[in-house]
């Protein structure tokens, strides 16, 4: 039996609940989640998207929504990349500009590969 563990007045909210403890193997299903989307004036009147779990896993559900709420699931932005050593490519060079420049006079897109600063063009000789 499916006992309700969390109403959330956004159904994306509810979705992406639901998407975590899926993750952690429980199942779980939302109930009014499109009634809530396609009348957005009445989500408090049904009572939002309510997220609903089986009775013997609902102590386990309970206990991963407070960690969400308590933070325990933020994802850091310090502004650091996720991997070291993997930065994102400079946006700005000269062909980019050109690219750009050239797409914004004449109406014409050229493609530029972006690429990172320390890259270099491996030869054979």
């Amino acid at each position: 039996m499916f006992i309700i563990v969390a109403r959330y007045a956004d159904p994306l909210e509810a979705q992406i609940a639901r998407g975590l403890l899926q993750a952690e193997g429980i199942d779980a299903h939302l109930g009014d989640e499109h009634a809530a989307l396609a009348n957005w004036e009445w989500r408090l009147a049904i009572g939002g998207a309510k997220l609903r779990v089986p009775e013997a896993q609902a102590g386990r559900a309970r206990s991963i929504l407070q960690a969400i709420d308590a933070g325990e699931y933020a994802i850091d932005d310090d502004g650091a990349p996720a991997t070291p050593g993997l930065d994102p490519p400079d946006r700005e060079s000269a062909s980019s500009r050109l690219a750009w420049l050239t797409s914004m006079l004449l109406g014409i897109p050229l493609p530029w590969r972006r690429r990172k600063a320390d890259d270099s063009v491996v030869r054979d000789a």
